[in-house]
C-alpha cells in the first residue's frame, strides 16, 4: 500500500508513535536528495522532548500562559517557533542577570565604602 502511495506521488501517514517524527520526502527530479520535514506543531510530549523537560513542566508553562497552545482535533500542540521564542526569552534573561551581577560586583569593587569588613582588614595589615 505505501509503495502504491509513493508511487503517485503522496506521502503515506505515519503510523501514531510516541516519538517526535520527521517524515523524509523525495524531491521530484531529485531521487538522491532526501527532503526532511519537521513538524511545526508538536504535542506536549514532543514538546517536552524538544526542550529537554518533562511533560509536567511543559504543562505547568501552558497554564501560566509562558507557552501559548492550541487544540487541534483532539490534541493540544504548541508551535514550534513559540518553544523557540520562549527559549530565546529565557536566554536573554539570564544574560541580562549575569550582566547585572557582574556590574554589581564590579561597582562594589571599585567603592571602597561597600567593601567587606574583611576586606578592610586586610588592606590595612598590609
Amino acid at each position: 500500500m505505501a509503495i502504491l502511495l509513493e508511487r503517485r506521488g503522496q506521502v503515506p501517514m505515519a503510523p501514531e508513535t510516541k516519538k517526535a517524527s520527521v517524515t523524509t520526502i523525495l524531491q521530484e527530479g531529485f531521487a538522491s536528495r532526501p527532503v526532511f520535514v519537521v513538524p511545526r506543531l508538536l504535542r506536549i510530549q514532543d514538546a517536552a522532548k524538544y526542550l529537554s523537560a518533562t511533560t509536567w513542566q511543559i504543562e505547568t508553562l501552558l497554564r501560566e500562559k509562558k507557552i501559548l497552545s492550541f487544540v487541534l482535533g483532539k490534541r493540544r500542540v504548541v508551535d514550534r517557533l513559540e518553544l523557540d521564542r520562549y527559549v530565546e526569552c529565557r536566554n536573554a534573561e539570564a544574560k541580562a542577570a549575569l550582566r547585572d551581577s557582574i556590574a554589581s560586583e564590579a561597582s562594589d569593587f571599585l567603592d571602597p565604602s561597600k567593601r567587606s569588613e574583611t576586606n578592610r582588614l586586610e588592606t590595612a595589615g598590609r
